[in-house]
């Protein structure tokens, strides 16, 4: 979060320099564009410093003249008419709240269950009460025209409606998003105590700034009182940065983790736009970066607000990546209309600045869509892995969830190696340059790289044809052509990591596997001879075994090891000896825990039997 903010702040300052010196003459040297640029700043005081100085006399003249125009037979005309068309106003928002106000209480009542259904209840009751709004400012407003008002006063009464328009817009946004007093309609992740502070602070800034805006200009134009006018501008934009410094320090606090702390972040935007507006005059296109990068800090708390749940992080992380990427072209967007840019003579204009910037904004799309599926492709892998437990020979068999743990990785790295070509080349394309000898030179070099790794090329493709058939997969224990066995730990696309079952690790290329024998799939058929005196009764000797294996499958420990019981016959018969083969059938991997127990109890059976094992020259335990 650190860097990211520092690189933020790094582009507003470019961007701030940049827009100051788009005005320098052509040659200027760094020297004396300091010294014009310094120039500015210090006529900027000046005014403000007259403005202040002459604004009481100003307000003095302007409030009497107001008074004698209110007094006069006009003024008490345009009185008459303002109550009228405020009645109006009210009339047509009444008779659209006879009809909605049902459906806005029944909005207002319910319960939202999780952040999600609160914000679409939010969008419906916010189109409900924005559409009153809007009905009563365009009949006040439309209403105006069907009365004769003094030159100037039809301006006025516009103004006063448009003012509180906005003023009303803003309580409405702010009541909807911070819900007051309604923790559980709240759209943004603030506490109860804190969201009727924040709430208060957020419209008095409003009300500064809308006052600051509307007011001046009609005091400039209807009253002539120029310095007044700076003198309220001045007075209600450091009342609105103080108010925003103290909220940021009040309701920000620093950010989990390493990184800095946000409300240092945002009240050093604020006082940077504050600056820039106080040396210069203007600094909309300031405030809008400096709105941009405080969205920015705060969109990823604010998506993932609304899904709490740890579980699912593909549609919250597409929804960021996309809220990123809107926020930047909705900040671009309101930069071009503040500076009146002509984006469609832009756009068919044949200068390389403004083509080549224009690709670069469809550079930009395609690094989005690119970055969604990527997310899409990596979140459900890594939420599918997280679900999937690490593969334990000694408790379960192979089943599929070794086989996703052993092709989902593989899919990931593939899949990120795709994205990267394709965007590189789509990016190229989107560039205007030619990518057909681009892809030619690719595949001349491809084939020079074949040619000299064919080694290379023959391990990733063999190693394709053994995942493809399915010849092993992480945790299974395989014995490969040569010398080399152990437990596939890891598998790249070149090589299988094998661990051999006295500790070392051998990574084994594809093609040097050759013929592969996997003795952990399926199951395991496991075989061991009982050397027996040649007096011993055959049959005798079958039932004792027969018996033996039906109490190891009677066993619950035991038994769920076996998955066909153990059976014995005569196998051959030697000099002084009979020896019997026994079986069973077991998962991999547990067939040495079978033999011990059925080893156990058959000893304990003969000796029950009072028979001993045959003193031949075969061994007493050995398997074939």
């Amino acid at each position: 979060m650190g860097h990211a903010l520092s690189r933020l702040l790094i582009a507003f300052l470019m961007l701030v320099s940049c827009s100051g010196a788009l005005g320098a003459p052509d040659g200027q040297t760094l020297a004396g564009w300091s010294v014009q640029g310094l120039a500015e700043p210090k006529l900027r005081m000046e005014l403000l410093r007259n403005d202040v100085l002459q604004a009481p006399a100003e307000l003095r003249d302007l409030a009497a003249r107001t008074r004698a125009a209110l007094m006069s037979a006009s003024g008490v005309a345009v009185f008459t008419y303002v109550v009228i068309l405020l009645l109006a106003g009210i009339g047509v928002e009444w008779l659209f709240w006879t009809y909605a106000f049902s459906p806005l209480r029944a909005i207002q009542s319910s319960l939202p269950a999780s952040p999600r259904q609160a914000l679409r209840l939010a969008l419906r009751r916010l189109a409900l009460l924005v559409s009153g709004v809007v009905l009563f400012t365009v009949t006040a407003i439309g209403a105006s025209a069907a009365f004769s008002w003094p030159t100037g006063v039809q301006e006025l009464v516009v103004a006063v409606a448009l003012l509180v328009l906005v003023l009303r817009l803003a309580w409405i946004l702010i009541a909807t998003v911070l819900a007051p007093g309604r923790a559980r309609l709240r759209l943004v992740p603030v506490a109860n105590e804190s969201a009727r502070w924040l709430a208060a602070a957020a419209m008095t800034v409003v009300c500064l700034l809308a006052l600051g805006s509307f007011v001046p200009s009609l005091m400039e134009r209807l009253g002539g009182a120029a310095h007044a006018a700076g003198a309220l501008r001045l007075a209600t934009a450091t009342a609105a940065a103080l108010l925003l410094i103290i909220t940021a320090f009040a309701f920000f606090k620093r950010a989990r983790g390493p990184g800095f702390p946000r409300s240092f972040v945002l009240a050093l935007l604020v006082v940077m736009v504050y600056g820039i507006w106080l040396m210069y005059g203007r600094a909309t296109i300031a405030a809008i970066v400096a709105i941009v990068i405080a969205l920015q800090i705060g969109l990823r708390e604010l998506v993932f607000f609304f899904w709490p749940d740890e579980s699912d992080r593909v549609l919250p992380s597409i929804v960021l990546s996309a809220a990123r990427f809107v926020v930047v072209l909705l900040g671009l967007g309101a930069g071009a209309l503040v500076v009146e840019a002509p984006v469609l003579a832009l756009a068919a204009a044949e200068s390389p600045m403004v083509r080549f910037v224009l690709r670069l904004i469809g550079v930009a799309t395609l690094a989005l869509l690119t970055h969604v599926v990527w997310i899409t492709v990596r979140t459900a892998i890594d939420q599918r892995l997280s679900r999937i437990r690490p593969f334990d020979p000694l408790h379960h068999r192979p089943d599929e969830s070794s086989r996703l743990l052993t092709l989902l990785p593989l899919l990931r790295v593939t899949a990120a190696v795709l994205l990267t070509v394709m965007l590189v080349l789509s990016s190229l394309w989107a560039l205007g340059i030619e990518i057909t000898p681009v892809l030619a030179g690719a595949g001349v070099v491809g084939l020079a790289v074949g040619f000299g790794a064919q080694a290379l090329v023959r391990d990733v493709i063999a190693g394709i044809f053994y995942l493809a058939e399915d010849a092993f997969r992480i945790g299974e224990y395989i014995e490969a052509g040569g010398n080399t066995k152990g437990m596939v730990e890891r598998i790249t696309l070149r090589t299988v990591a094998l661990r051999h079952h006295n500790g070392p690790l051998h990574f084994v290329p594809y093609g040097a596997l050759g013929t592969v024998r996997n003795t952990s799939r399926d199951w395991v058929v496991f075989k061991f001879n009982l050397p027996l005196p040649i007096d011993a009764d055959s049959e005798k000797i079958r039932k004792l075994i027969k018996q033996v294996g039906e109490e190891m499958l009677a066993d619950p420990e035991v038994g769920p090891l076996l998955m066909e019981t153990l059976k014995g016959k005569l196998y051959r018969v030697d000099p002084g000896v009979k020896v019997f083969r026994c079986k069973f059938r077991t998962a991999p991997g547990r067939q040495f825990d079978v033999r011990a127990q059925a080893y156990k109890r058959i000893e304990a059976a003969l000796k029950k039997m009072e028979l001993r094992f045959a003193d031949g020259r075969l061994p007493v335990l050995t398997s074939a």
